[in-house]
């Protein structure tokens, strides 16, 4: 199962990093009507692809663990980001593309 949830994880986060608008995670991830909305839709995905890909059910538990595994996993991505945006270590960076610092 510990493959699967990472597998199904994955898959999710592909799906929602993809979307068009982007999703706003510091909004999703604060609770929303798009969350909201976004967990019916790709968790519905999830389960069709998996069926058809797949020939496998996933457990609705599964589904819902790895679909805010998945935000989780991109917020704090983001985040991540961000603070290395800032970072001393990417002021050479920001001088050789010519960015501002």
């Amino acid at each position: 199962m510990k493959d699967k949830l990472a597998d199904v994880t994955f898959w999710l986060a592909m799906e929602i990093a993809k979307s068009d608008p982007p999703v706003n995670l510091n909004e999703i991830y604060q609770g929303s009507l798009e969350l909201d909305y976004l967990y019916q839709i790709l968790t519905n995905k999830a389960q069709s692809h998996w069926r058809i890909a797949h020939k496998e059910e996933l457990t609705p538990v599964l589904i819902n663990n790895a679909f805010f595994r998945a935000i989780a996993l991109l917020y704090d991505r983001g985040l991540e980001y961000e603070r290395s945006r800032g970072a001393k270590e990417t002021i050479w960076v920001k001088d050789l593309l010519h960015l501002p610092i």
